[in-house]
């Protein structure tokens, strides 16, 4: 099913509406959601097939590639300089155990961060998807994609993204547990509960990562690696990220990182008065 999808981009004044087609199958009602650009949310009624099924574990440590057939860059210099890649890097058996093959989802997940590069962002794309709980069929889903060059906005990775749209759309922080009953909820759901698992076009970086934690989605399923991601012509690599995490605060000098843990008399004021006081726990 084919079917024009407007985007809605707000201004500080303005509501800027542009509309491009795109190629849904999940014939799916769709729902312009006006919290970030270049996010879908699609109705939906069909019975979730689950994660993809296992396949045999295989470690790919270089990079074989070929030709691209063309190049888009408007630098004649630039033309053929990186090579596509043809499989996904792994390293060591760092992915042993987890290794499925694709399905719609991780599918709408990579069209959305290639979808993403022809519009000018990056080259990350993520799908959320509504469960519910016993009858086991999707609810609705969100498609999203890196913001982080549209909105000048370092945090907004296609993750991020995603946690903060379908938390704000749904009213509700807890994307683990999404309760009928609960006075928050703003957008309906069949069934008494229902849970939201999450596809990434690529291995979650640790803010992305953390942000999927935090919103306590428990299904995590993502195509290229971080060693995919770290290639020549992509360079988004998170090696110094995972590297400083596990290094202690004294030791991070040496990546021109200052950390400093203050002591001052009312360090513990919030903490004390968050104990003791009415609040909407997280």
């Amino acid at each position: 099913m084919t079917q024009w999808i407007t985007t809605i981009s707000l201004g500080s004044v303005l509501a800027i509406t542009s509309v491009y087609w795109m190629a849904d199958d999940t014939h799916s009602k769709t729902i312009d959601s006006p919290y970030e650009v270049s996010v879908k949310h699609v109705q939906d009624d069909t019975d979730y097939e689950g994660v993809p099924q296992g396949i045999e574990s295989t470690i790919q440590l270089v990079s074989t590639n070929h030709a691209c057939d063309k190049c888009s860059s408007k630098d004649p210099a630039l033309h053929h300089k990186h090579q596509c890649q043809t499989h996904n890097l792994k390293q060591d058996n760092q992915y042993r155990g987890i290794e499925v093959g694709g399905n719609r989802w991780i599918r709408m997940a990579c069209d959305e961060a290639h979808q993403s590069v022809k519009e000018g962002g990056g080259p990350f794309g993520a799908v959320v998807v509504q469960i519910d709980d016993v009858s086991n069929k999707v609810i609705r889903f969100w498609r999203c994609r890196n913001q982080v060059t549209k909105n000048i906005d370092p945090t907004a990775h296609a993750e991020v993204s995603a946690v903060r749209t379908v938390a704000n759309e749904l009213g509700v922080f807890d994307l683990g547990n999404i309760r009928q009953n609960d006075p928050r909820l703003k957008l309906t759901q069949p069934g008494e509960t229902s849970h939201c698992e999450i596809y990434s076009s690529c291995e979650p970086c640790p803010m992305c990562y953390a942000a999927i934690r935090w919103a306590r989605i428990d299904t995590i399923v993502f195509s290229a690696t971080r060693y995919d991601a770290a290639e020549p012509g992509v360079e988004f690599s998170d090696l110094k990220l995972y590297q400083e995490l596990a290094t202690p605060y004294q030791d991070r000098g040496s990546n021109g990182l200052r950390v400093y843990q203050a002591t001052t008399k009312n360090s513990l004021d919030a903490f004390n008065l968050w104990k003791n006081t009415d609040k909407v726990a997280y």
